[in-house]
């Protein structure tokens, strides 16, 4: 494969496959994707996708010659031009880098193979093909994904406190699709821990997994025994809490993952979650329940806001962006007196 780069053999057409920068003219190539496939190479941990290669009739000569025994298999002759690359272009540029880590003292093996796909079609199907390759198929939701393999320390983090916590598991954590329907009693979808602990704990190093996950199941233990509302419910009880207040939605939970690290790097007692269920004071003295819907303060940091359905009626609606998750941990650090 890299002696097909090199010497020619292979080429890639930009003006059919993800173009060129505009600003800076480069070929849109994802780098961290490359590299990270590369790098998964060398350890002999990668599962890789189908190669292809296309032989335009227009540019190119190439046939394929049976063999005398075994007309089934035999060998592809190229007389003259070359392959283009209508998909896998990451893939090929991954094997190309890690045949080239060899010389720097790597132990890939250069002979390892792979699957490859060979079309001989003219250069304007290509679009086709790119289009076919990455449009048609349906990607398996993040929750899924990142249930069933993990690639980062926080995506690592999120399912095993998911399965050894007693109050989250499987029965009150979605683990399929990123989704709850208004029938569905669990708590949130994987991809909404997973996501929190991917920006608040992904610099936990491999030595101090086990213990992040023996304090963090801890900290949710006695966060669920004052806000019971994230203990696992039955369909109408959950339904309920969702009506009544914020305590369970996914931003809340963001928040709570985030407000764990601030426990977490500075050492902070756990009593101190009691606040979060003491009243809040908003105007003219009144209290309010923090996480309910009718909570002024929600309004006031733009995480909850006013909006008109299709049949014209006004309704408070949860704003989800990086700005309210961010304002939602600020609410909650502040009920705790943390900032």
């Amino acid at each position: 494969m890299a002696k097909a780069f090199k010497h020619g053999l292979i080429t890639i057409d930009p003006a059919h496959q993800r173009g060129k920068n505009s600003v800076t003219g480069k070929y849109m190539l994802k780098e961290e994707k490359v590299q990270r496939w590369a790098r998964q190479l060398q350890e002999d941990t990668a599962i890789f996708g189908q190669l292809t290669w296309n032989f335009r009739p227009e540019t190119s000569d190439v046939f394929f010659e049976p063999d005398s025994d075994d007309p089934a298999h035999g060998t592809l002759v190229l007389r003259d031009g070359s392959a283009t690359l209508p998909d896998s272009v990451h893939r090929h540029k991954a094997i190309d880098l890690a045949v080239g880590s060899i010389a720097h003292g790597s132990k890939f093996n250069p002979e390892r193979r792979f699957s490859l796909r060979i079309w001989q079609v003219p250069e304007a199907y290509e679009d086709q093909i790119f289009y076919a390759m990455n449009m048609e198929h349906d990607k398996a939701d993040a929750t899924r994904s990142k249930w069933l393999a993990q690639k980062s320390p926080g995506q690592l983090l999120a399912r095993e406190i998911v399965r050894r916590s007693p109050h989250l598991g499987e029965a009150n954590v979605k683990t399929v699709t990123n989704n709850l329907s208004v029938k569905n009693p669990r708590l949130a979808a994987f991809n909404t821990l997973s996501s929190g602990f991917e920006e608040a704990w992904s610099d936990i190093a491999a030595e101090d997994m086990e213990h992040v996950i023996s304090w963090f199941l801890k900290f949710w233990d006695k966060l669920v025994g004052v806000l019971p509302g994230l203990r696992r419910l039955s369909l109408p009880e959950r339904q309920k809490c969702r009506r009544e207040s914020l305590v369970g939605w996914a931003i809340a939970i963001q928040g709570y993952i985030r407000l764990a690290r601030h426990f977490y790097d500075e050492k902070l007692d756990l009593s101190l979650l009691e606040k979060l269920a003491e009243k809040h004071r908003g105007p003219a003295g009144k209290e309010y329940d923090l996480f309910y819907w009718s909570n002024p303060l929600l309004q006031k940091a733009g995480i909850v806001v006013p909006a008109v359905t299709k049949s014209g009626v006004t309704k408070l609606v949860v704003r989800n962006s990086h700005q309210t998750r961010r304002a939602m941990a600020g609410v909650i650090a502040a009920q705790l007196e943390l900032t």
